[in-house]
Formats: C-alpha cells, sequence, structure tokens
C-alpha cells in the first residue's frame, strides 16, 4: 500500500467524497449534489501533486459534474468543463488509454444538452477487463473508441491497442441530407471513411477463417454523423464496403455497453418470434432519427430504457427503404434465426445487392419496391445502424 502523508489522504477522502457525490447527482438530476461533488473534487486537485496517478481521474470526474451541472448556454461552466479535460489528457501517462479516450469523448459531448449522451454513461469509463467481459458475452471481437487521431481499441481478451490515425480530425466535412449531391458526399466521405479510418482498424483486428469480424465502434463527436460500415475501397475493378468484411454496431459509450451486456435475454432466446417494435422498452426497437442530431439520443434513451438492440438511422431515410430493411431484418431475426446485429447486416447486404431475390412471402407492393429500388445508393442501406445486443 502506498504510504502517503495526512494532507494528501485527507485530499483522496475528499476526492472519493465528491465522485459519490458526482454520481448521485447525476443519477438523480440534483444540482446541488453537482455543486457539493465540484466542490470537494476541486479541494482535493488543489492539494494533489499533478503527478499523482488518481489526478487524472478526479480531473475528469470535476469536469463531468461541470458540464453536467450547466444550464443551457453556459458558457463559463463549460469552459471550466473543458478545461478540466484538457488537464485530463496534459496530465494522464500516454498508455492511460481509457481515461484519455474518456476526455475526448466527454470534451466533444459539451454543450450538446439533451442531444448528447447522458452524463451518467460517460462519468464512471469502465475498466479493459469489464469491457472485455461484456465483449465476450455479446459475442464482438472489440471495442473501438474513435477519437481525434486516434482509434483506442480494446480486444475480447482484455488487451489494447492503439492505432494512429491522422487524418481523423474535427475538421472533417460532414454530410447533410439537405446538401446538393447529398448521395455523391455520402459516397465520397465513405471513400475517404476506409482509407482513413476503417481500413486500418480492419487490419488491426484477429482474424478468423470462420465468420467475419465484429466490432462495436464509439465515435466521439462529429465521427458519429459518419457511416463507418458503408467505408469502401475498390476490389477487382468493384466497391468493397467495410460491411461486407465486419459486422459493425455502434454504441454512446463503454459503459452503456457494459450494462447492456449484462442484462438477461429472455426476450430474445430461442422461443421466437421477435417482432421490431417502435417503443421504448421493446426487446428490438426501431428509432428513426427525425434529423442527424437525434440519431444517437433517441437510440441511448431506448437503450436505457431496457430495449436490448436499436436498429436507427444516421439521417431521414424514405419510407420505401425503411419498410424494406425492416421486413429483410424481420426475416433474418424469426426465418434464419440470427441475433439484431446480423439481422441487420444481412438486411442491409440484401438491399446494396443488385441481384437480390425476393422472398416468397414478402406484400405485393414492397416487393415491386425491391425491385425498382437502386442498390447503388449509398443514402439508403448506410443510414441504418445497430445498437445493444
Amino acid at each position: 500500500m502506498v504510504d502517503v502523508d495526512a494532507e494528501t489522504r485527507r485530499a483522496l477522502e475528499r476526492g472519493e467524497r465528491g465522485r459519490q457525490r458526482c454520481a448521485e447527482g447525476l443519477a438523480g438530476g440534483d444540482a446541488e449534489l453537482l455543486a457539493e461533488a465540484i466542490g470537494l473534487l476541486t479541494e482535493a486537485l488543489a492539494v494533489l501533486d499533478g503527478a499523482d496517478e488518481r489526478w487524472p481521474e478526479l480531473a475528469y470526474a470535476v469536469g463531468v459534474a461541470y458540464a453536467a451541472a450547466a444550464n443551457p448556454g453556459d458558457a463559463r461552466a463549460f469552459d471550466q468543463a473543458r478545461l478540466c479535460f484538457r488537464r485530463v489528457l496534459r496530465a494522464a501517462p500516454v498508455d492511460a488509454h481509457r481515461i484519455r479516450a474518456a476526455a475526448h469523448v466527454a470534451a466533444a459531448r459539451i454543450g450538446a444538452g439533451s442531444r448528447g449522451t447522458p452524463w451518467g454513461l460517460l462519468f464512471d469509463p469502465p475498466s479493459a477487463d469489464e469491457i472485455a467481459t461484456a465483449l465476450r458475452r455479446l459475442g464482438t471481437d472489440a471495442l473501438v473508441q474513435l477519437v481525434p487521431g486516434t482509434a483506442v481499441l480494446t480486444l475480447a481478451d482484455g488487451s489494447t491497442r492503439v492505432l494512429d490515425l491522422p487524418e481523423l480530425d474535427y475538421g472533417l466535412r460532414l454530410v447533410t441530407g439537405d446538401q446538393e449531391n447529398w448521395s455523391a458526399a455520402v459516397d465520397a466521405l465513405c471513400g475517404w471513411a476506409w482509407t482513413a479510418v476503417m481500413g486500418p482498424i480492419l487490419d488491426a483486428l484477429p482474424r478468423s477463417f470462420a465468420r467475419a469480424p465484429s466490432l462495436v465502434l464509439i465515435p466521439a463527436g462529429p465521427f458519429g454523423m459518419v457511416p463507418w460500415h458503408g467505408a469502401w475501397r475498390e476490389v477487382d475493378g468493384r466497391r468493397r464496403h467495410a460491411l461486407q468484411d465486419a459486422q459493425i454496431s455502434y454504441s454512446a459509450s463503454p459503459r452503456l455497453l457494459c450494462e447492456v451486456a449484462g442484462r438477461r435475454l429472455g426476450d430474445l432466446g430461442p422461443r421466437r418470434p421477435i417482432e421490431i417494435g417502435r417503443t421504448a422498452g421493446d426487446p428490438v426497437a426501431f428509432v428513426p432519427a427525425a434529423g442527424h442530431d437525434e440519431a444517437w439520443r433517441r437510440g441511448t434513451e431506448y437503450l436505457t430504457a431496457g430495449t436490448h438492440a436499436v436498429v436507427s438511422t444516421l439521417w431521414p431515410v424514405d419510407d420505401a427503404t425503411t419498410g424494406l430493411v425492416l421486413y429483410m431484418a424481420h426475416h433474418y431475426l424469426n426465418r434464419r434465426d440470427l441475433p439484431p446485429a446480423q439481422a441487420l447486416r444481412m438486411a442491409q447486404l440484401w438491399l446494396r445487392d443488385h441481384k437480390r431475390g425476393i422472398p416468397a412471402a414478402m406484400p405485393a407492393e414492397l416487393a415491386a419496391k425491391a425491385r425498382a429500388i437502386s442498390s447503388d445508393d449509398p443514402t439508403r442501406w448506410a443510414g441504418f445502424i445497430h445498437s445493444g445486443w
């Protein structure tokens, strides 16, 4: 046990009380508890040496408390939170991947208000061992956190790898549904996404001849609006997308991933059928995005309300495409007995196949749309994402 002097010991005790008050304040939305947490944590940090191994954790906690307690438009509180997260990045060792990634994600979350991931899901980043346990339970190979310039990979064996991705920065040009030549813009973004991010990540994953690798992405800030599964490169003169090479899901935070993975899945067991509902708490639910800023918020709300698996959209998708994707996902869930993540992937691969077969049971009107819809437009199939089980 490390021998510390009395003043340091008292500071650590205040810091721990501050973390507890912060957790309680986040759970209950209690501004007074958050204010008390800020006071206790600030006092502790003032006493502790910045080189102390516990300093980054406490600085991270007070940053979360400042951001969570801030009223909309409270620039001073937001600046204090950003300063705390910058200090975490300066003080944390370069190999402290968990807290460094958390600081990047939290800094990107500041100012998003009710549209962002709940601060309670960002407050206590899980350890690599916790993440590995969740990954094994989900049958997933890796959790990948995308932060500026870096991908932090936590593998199912508990090991961590860091990839340098110099092209991954917040200056990337995102696409919006109202811009001219939207389909071409999404296509160009997905081409960049392979070279800059997804190619290096998939090359770094352990390979198995038995199945495609499976990963969960946690993209920080604006990276969350990139359809990473739609990343493509040319192979033998034809487009090949990341979705063809890997099962790719998404999560708002490592803590949410661990919480969902720890649930009992009686509703998703072998006794079927499984319906894709529209209500928070349904075992599998579809959550359409009314706008770009709703994609992550609503999906997270459903998962925290008890939904096990969410199919959502990164942007508004037309009714015909939505109907086809959901019909085929339901088909693969129930006729092929696939889990939700694989069912959505197969539905997307079906939609992007210009030789797609039409199930005999598909309603005639929907079948006509399936024959007419283009397989070359990424704004259709790439807009859908999976989260949860």
